[in-house]
């Protein structure tokens, strides 16, 4: 049985964030960012133990801050 969906409204309280609440926060899957780790590209992460990965929300928005564009002719990232 998996763990269910975390509320966005109690991720957003949080500072610092599991692998499955920083999807939900960025409105992702949890196997985006497994390969946002493992290919490069995503947020700053922490590296916990090899079963726990977690974010800072600071980091999270910087990262989203970072990929804003203003036009869609702009390189992405």
């Amino acid at each position: 049985m998996s763990k269910p969906i975390p509320s966005p409204d109690y991720v957003v309280r949080l500072d610092l964030l599991d692998a499955r609440e920083a999807a939900v926060y960025l409105r992702n899957s949890p196997s985006t960012l497994a390969k946002y780790r493992c290919f490069g590209g995503g947020p700053t992460f922490i590296r916990i133990s090899s079963r726990k990965t977690l974010y800072r929300r600071s980091d999270l928005d910087a990262w989203i801050t970072a990929r804003a564009q203003t036009s869609t002719s702009s390189e992405v990232i």
